[in-house]
């Protein structure tokens, strides 16, 4: 059998396997995706600022997906399933009879073969991730940002183009700090500071 830290596709090590077979590889485990991506930020696997744009917490996603779907792949052989869901992570017993039909699911098939591939992480650009997430969110019933949403959000937060995410999060947590009402601010401002955070997060440039 081929070693499990070289990924289909490329040969290319995931610098995550060894954590999430570390913490997941018994019935009853369960993480949270960002519970696992600070984990690998405090063990020094992931960069600090994994967060700070579109791009870069596209490819941090993409490397804990990647680790997590070899795993599943090797907890079958232990007759656990690695139960990847869109919030949480976890480990449990197959079921009898039900062993194989989960792991060869049609949902687990396609986005096994997704996070294999790592031209999705070689390829990704600010403009590409943020077009994946705005199919996401008009799936959901959401709608993207918008020029003028972007627009409107840099005025509330008092910032102008161009604009860098470590300048955005530190006006926040001033004008956050400012406007809490445990400290007399205004509520309604306060609301308008997180949507504006919201918009930005979502369109800010690497």
């Amino acid at each position: 059998m081929a070693n499990s830290e070289t990924l289909k596709g490329a040969d290319r090590p995931n610098p995550l396997l060894e954590m999430v077979r570390q913490l997941l590889f018994e019935d009853g485990q369960q993480f949270s995706e960002h519970a696992l991506l600070k984990i690998a930020v405090a063990r020094g696997l992931i960069p600090e600022e994994f967060g700070s744009c579109s791009k870069r917490l596209f490819q941090a996603h993409f490397v804990l997906f990647n680790a997590l779907y070899h795993l599943q792949q090797e907890l079958a052989a232990q007759a656990l399933y690695l139960d990847i869901g869109l919030v949480q992570v976890s480990v449990r017993r197959f079921q009898p009879a039900s062993g194989a039909r989960e792991l060869g699911s049609s949902r687990d098939e396609k986005l096994r073969r997704y996070y294999f591939d790592w031209s999705h992480f070689d390829q990704a650009t600010v403009a590409s991730v943020n077009e994946m997430l705005d199919d996401f969110w008009l799936r959901m019933g959401r709608q993207p940002v918008v020029e003028a949403d972007r627009t409107r959000a840099l005025d509330v937060m008092g910032l102008a183009d161009p604009v860098s995410w470590s300048a955005v999060k530190q006006r926040y947590r001033r004008l956050a700090m400012q406007h809490h009402p445990d400290r007399g601010g205004d509520v309604d401002q306060l609301k308008q500071v997180n949507w504006a955070m919201t918009i930005l997060e979502k369109s800010i440039q690497c």
